[in-house]
């Protein structure tokens, strides 16, 4: 459906909010309807009024009757490649419409507003939202090129087990597998290379944008891997237990790939790598790097590894030989960019949680 197609419901209208005026109106309708309901001053102030590449651009939803503010969306400036070229794309954020109001014509009104940002103001936008957000983002103009891959690894299978085999049939399984796959992890491996060196870090280290800019970038679209993005991003923004995991071939060298990973909000149990880079770039993946991340997150205590991932198959060929699982899709949205070359083949994607709002 076009947005000339939208029947538009005029008992809203769309206005323009102004950063630090709006600030308290936002954050009130994000609370009930969006996480990190303890920490959404922090998430305004950091990804609106402390982004370090462009102010981003806010929008209001008003119901004319009252004049009340009913909802809001944004869109976030995000350095990214796309066919060998920096662009500053728009990433649209925090899509919120109070439940007595939520019904598709307003939305769909909100989201023609956010559409008309990303020409405005940014090379093109995109979205990575649920089911329903991605209903409303094709009636307002939003195409699918691709979609976004969930990745899984089951570490340890106590709690696996204990879903799906009742009571202490379920214990005692999980507790059989998990003790088979800890004798097996120190069985030798075939044709087992040197050690590398793995560790922890609680801040971003130099040698991660190195490691980005000595690698193969590609024509598709990926973002900007920048000392800059990746304090911002990751340590700006709320998490639980967030850190990075270095692999290089000797303490102090130059990395072989790193991860940004974090405890998931609402399953403590889960690892979530919120993004990944290889020496490869988007061409390759370093399954040894792959093995030392599910090594440490085994000893750090996860039951399991997630990462959200598209990219180009010998990349995701890596991580499915070390065991990760696809474990659902969803839509990756983009708007005002040739989503399509050569007629029929679909654009190039190097996308993990890093192009997330946060």
């Amino acid at each position: 459906m076009e947005m000339h197609d939208v029947v538009f419901d005029d008992r809203y209208e769309t206005v323009e909010g102004h950063l630090e005026r709006d600030r308290d109106t936002v954050i009130g309708l994000w609370r009930g309807q969006i996480g990190w309901r303890d920490q959404l001053d922090r998430m305004y102030d950091v990804f609106y009024l402390g982004c370090p590449f462009r102010q981003p651009r806010l929008q209001l939803l008003r119901h004319r009757a009252s004049g009340e503010i009913v909802g809001t969306v944004g869109v976030g400036p995000r350095p990214m490649l796309w066919q060998g070229r920096e662009r500053l794309a728009g990433v649209a954020s925090h899509f919120v419409v109070l439940p007595a109001h939520r019904s598709l014509k307003p939305a769909t009104l909100l989201a023609r507003a956010m559409a008309a940002i990303c020409l405005e103001h940014f090379a093109f936008g995109y979205a990575m939202t649920n089911a329903r957000g991605g209903a409303v983002c094709k009636r307002a103009g939003f195409a699918v090129p691709a979609q976004l891959s969930r990745h899984v690894r089951v570490l340890r299978y106590r709690e696996y087990m204990t879903r799906v085999l009742p009571g202490p049939l379920g214990r005692a399984g999980g507790a059989l597998l998990d003790a088979a796959l800890a004798a097996s992890r120190h069985l030798p491996l075939p044709g087992r290379r040197a050690a590398l060196h793995v560790a922890w870090t609680d801040a971003v280290d130099p040698r991660m944008q190195v490691l980005w800019e000595q690698s193969e970038h590609g024509e598709g679209l990926c973002t900007v891997r920048s000392t800059q993005i990746l304090e911002w991003r990751f340590l700006g923004l709320p998490a639980v237990r967030r850190r990075f995991l270095l692999v290089a071939p000797a303490s102090g060298a130059p990395l072989l790939a790193w991860f940004a990973c974090e405890t998931n909000v609402r399953a403590p149990g889960l690892m979530t790598v919120t993004d990944a880079w290889f020496a490869g770039g988007v061409r390759t993946a370093d399954r040894r790097a792959i093995r030392e991340l599910c090594r440490m997150g085994y000893a750090a205590g996860y039951d399991a590894i997630e990462l959200r991932l598209t990219a180009a198959r010998p990349v995701l060929d890596a991580w499915h030989a070390e065991g990760f699982v696809t474990r659902g899709r969803q839509p990756f949205f983009v708007h005002g960019m040739d989503a399509r070359r050569d007629g029929d083949v679909g654009i190039g994607l190097h996308i993990t949680d890093i192009e997330q709002d946060g």
